[in-house]
This record gives structure tokens, sequence and C-alpha cells, in this order.
């Protein structure tokens, strides 16, 4: 069957959406070690991919990246596999392969995958699965913004989310204006918290597949333990649905990181119909004005960056992994450019 790819921005409880969908009997959808947000870029700087030596160069790169994952798969990729079965000598398709033999490990027949960045990547993914479904998951921006500096792998200051945000969103409306309901569909994170029984019924309609009632006892499944065990930034994932998990902007934001929020992404918070703490009017004009980068924005952000990844660094059982790939993804961008 063709896959389907959850889209948006982080924190906006794709997580929660995986772990729900991955407790189908016929879904599988690993933690993603975002292959194609790492590689884009990188991909160029092998050459001509014809070369199988370059090629092979490039599969195992990628594989030895899914390896340094700091949720480990607990797969063994056969890199001699892509070699021989990707459909084209690129980086998606290396994807495609990696994420097939994924699939088979679990001995189900569907996979999912849930990196949001894949939204920047919509026309190709159908450039090879035509068929392929879209899940554009949306969650009120400011939500996103509190939530993200608490973690490690976001920006921090509520200036960069809300650009980020806006940014993203922006995608995602537009491919929800130019595909078909077959194709995409809309989930708003706080729908699966006030009605997740419906929620995620209509979400198994549009996937073409049976609802099973043990989805919503994700929490229980063997997945759900290790997320929650992994790092502080997964720990909600282990516990059932928290209803009362939205709003917490209007407490954890200063008013006047709200203002700036609501006066960036204005458009976008009010085409999702998510309340605005000011008129439209008056953000609006602020908008046309332009919000002027202020240093403290970036001061800010090394701030709360320091903060955060010191105490994930002391307190998260994925740490060490977490580095390693960092660092390797930076070796290889220096080794691959001077080859």
């Amino acid at each position: 069957m063709d896959p389907f790819f959850i889209i948006g921005t982080e924190r906006s409880g794709t997580n929660l959406l995986r772990l729900i969908l991955n407790a189908h009997s016929g879904i599988a959808i690993p933690h993603p070690p975002h292959i194609m947000k790492n590689f884009f870029s990188l991909e160029p700087l092998y050459g001509d991919l014809s070369v199988d030596t370059r090629f092979k160069r490039l599969i195992s790169d990628v594989v030895k990246m899914v390896e340094l994952h700091p949720y480990p798969w607990e797969v063994s990729i056969d890199r001699e596999r892509i070699f021989y079965e990707a459909k084209q000598r690129d980086l998606i398709n290396i994807f495609f392969a990696i994420y097939e033999q994924y699939r088979e490990s679990t001995g189900k027949r569907r996979w999912g995958c849930k990196s949001t960045f894949m939204v920047y990547h919509v026309a190709l993914i159908r450039h090879y699965y035509p068929r392929a479904q879209f899940i554009f998951m949306v969650r009120d921006g400011r939500d996103v913004a509190a939530s993200a500096r608490k973690t490690i792998f976001n920006r921090y200051n509520v200036y960069y989310t809300a650009n980020l945000w806006k940014k993203e969103q922006q995608l995602g409306i537009s491919w929800l204006r130019r595909l078909s309901g077959d194709n995409i569909c809309l989930v708003k994170y706080e729908d699966i918290l006030s009605r997740p029984t419906e929620t995620v019924q209509s979400l198994c309609s549009f996937l073409h597949e049976p609802y099973e009632e043990n989805m919503l006892n994700f929490f229980s499944t063997q997945e759900a333990r290790k997320s929650g065990g992994l790092s502080a930034a997964w720990k909600n994932t282990s516990s059932p649905i928290l209803k009362d998990n939205c709003g917490k902007f209007k407490i954890e934001l200063k008013p006047r990181e709200i203002r700036l929020f609501e006066s960036i992404a204005c458009h976008e918070l009010n085409c999702f119909s998510y309340d605005l703490c000011r008129p439209l009017h008056i953000l609006e004009g602020i908008n046309a004005r332009g919000v002027k980068f202020k240093i403290r924005y970036f001061i800010e952000e090394i701030f709360y960056m320091i903060t955060v990844q010191l105490k994930h660094l002391c307190t998260d059982k994925n740490s060490m992994l977490r580095i390693k790939k960092y660092w390797f993804l930076k070796l290889v961008r220096i080794i691959r450019a001077i080859q």
C-alpha cells in the first residue's frame, strides 16, 4: 500500500498521533531520524550518484545516521538491499527503501512517516507516490511556542518559533488547497484532546483503514513506554491523552510574547479559528509594518538553548546518541565537501 506522511510543525502533537496510529495492527510508524531534513542539503556533495561508489557512500552515511538516531529503531538496515532495490539513485529513494525495511521488520502492511519536515518535500513524494496521503497536523502556534522552549529539538525564542510556524502553516495550507480530500486531511491537536474517538475514527476513514479500539490505549504499548522513558521531551507520550493540554500559552508565555507571536502569525492563527488575544485588524496593522528583529530575541534564544540543552544532557537517557549523531553529521558535511 502507498505510505502516508504526518506533516506540519514540531511540538504539534505529532508524537502522540504517531503512537496512536502505530498501535494499529496494520500500520508501522517509526520515530523519525529525519533523513530528508538532515541529508537533503548534503546530497549534492556526493556528486554523480550513477557512480556505484558514490551512491553506496551516500547509502552508508544515511544508514549510519539512522543507527545513531537517539530513538533507536532496533532494526538492522541492509545497505546492499538499498543499493539494489532503490527505484532511483537519489536520497528520497534511499529514504523509501529504509522505511520499507522497517515495515518488513514489524510484519505490518503499511508504513507512515512522522517527520513533519516532509512538508517541504510533498511534491517530490508525489512524484514517486502519486496516491500518497498526507495528514497536516496543526496546533495553536502559541502553544507550540510555549512547548518548544522546553525541549532540545526546536527554536526557543517566540520570535523564531512564530516565523517558523507561520512558514510551515502556509505550506500546509497551500497543499490543503491544491490536493483533494483523498490525498490530504487536516487534523487539529485540540480535536484529539477533546474528541479523541471521533477524530481518530475520521482519520482512519481518510486512510482507508479500519478503526481499532486499542489505538486509544497507545500508552500501554511497548513503543509508548520506550518513548516516554528516553527523553523528557517525550514523557507525555507514555500517558493517556491529556485533555487539558491546550491554552497553556496564556500562563507560560509573557503578554509581550503572545503579542509578538500574534503580530507575526495572526492570519495563520485566524485561518485555523484560534481565538486571538487582540483584534485581527490591530494585528494586521502591526504585521503590515513588520516586526523588527531585536538583539534581545537572539540573546534569549542562546540563553534558553544553553539552559535546556544542559538540563536534557543531565537527564535524558539518549543524550550520548544525540551528541554522536550531531557530530557525525557535522563530520559528514566537512568530509564530503572536500572529497
